[in-house]
């Protein structure tokens, strides 16, 4: 039987960073002013998110969203899906959180952000005093 999960993630704080990070990484997010629905599935009835991305996206068999809680920031997605997020989603989303979270305190700091992708796909960043 699949149903839907939570997946804490310590690493990310606030909808709206997480949304942002989001759209950074070119994900389409459905976003209300109340929480919005998970559709569910023949096995499972649809939980309450407050940021919600579509089935497909990543490869995911059912749709995921994340939700705001006295727990914090959690990740609720479908147990099938939940590996694949793990995987391809969260460490993503958090590489790109940091940046944007070290970008702007580089800016506020007055100082500027050089980036470079390696060879091998990762991404060096070199923060400098500007003039």
């Amino acid at each position: 039987m699949s149903r839907y999960v939570q997946v804490a993630t310590p690493a990310l704080h606030g909808l709206d960073v997480v949304a942002e990070g989001l759209a950074a990484m070119g994900l389409s997010v459905q976003r209300e002013r109340r929480r919005v629905m998970l559709e569910g599935s023949v096995e499972c009835s649809g939980e309450p998110v407050d940021l919600r991305l579509p089935a497909g996206t990543l490869d995911t068999v059912e749709d995921f969203g994340f939700v705001q809680g006295p727990e914090g920031l959690q990740l609720v997605c479908g147990e099938l899906d939940r590996a694949l997020l793990e995987e391809r989603l969260l460490p993503p989303l958090q590489a790109v959180v940091a940046e944007q979270k070290l970008r702007g305190a580089a800016e506020r700091a007055g100082m500027e952000i050089e980036s470079t992708t390696e060879a091998d796909g990762r991404r060096r960043l070199v923060v400098r005093r500007r003039g």
